[in-house]
């Protein structure tokens, strides 16, 4: 298993910092935008590369804007290479 990107954790401690902000707890937040507690926990920890689809639910479960979510540019540095997947085709010439 690949260790998850930094970028992962500056986007779940911003959504930490929202949503309490908003004094709401994580059992609480994640019953507002309807998913396990325990799956939300993750996401705050950094540990899911959440979909979009869950970002939109996340921003506007905490009436912010999704790119509220987003780390800076600067923020995220280098990516890792993205996972070798079995059976990649070649093009065809």
């Amino acid at each position: 298993m690949r260790t998850p990107h930094h970028s992962l954790a500056l986007v779940g401690q911003q959504i930490r910092a929202l949503r309490e902000a908003a004094g709401l707890s994580q059992e609480d937040f994640a019953g507002r935008i309807d998913v396990d507690r325990s799956y939300y926990s993750h996401i705050e920890r950094g540990r899911y590369n959440i979909t979009l689809e869950m970002l939109f639910r996340i921003a506007q479960g905490l009436g912010c804007e999704p790119a509220e979510l987003l780390p800076l540019r600067r923020q995220i540095g280098q990516l890792p290479p993205p996972p070798k997947s079995k059976g990649r085709r070649t093009p065809r010439k």
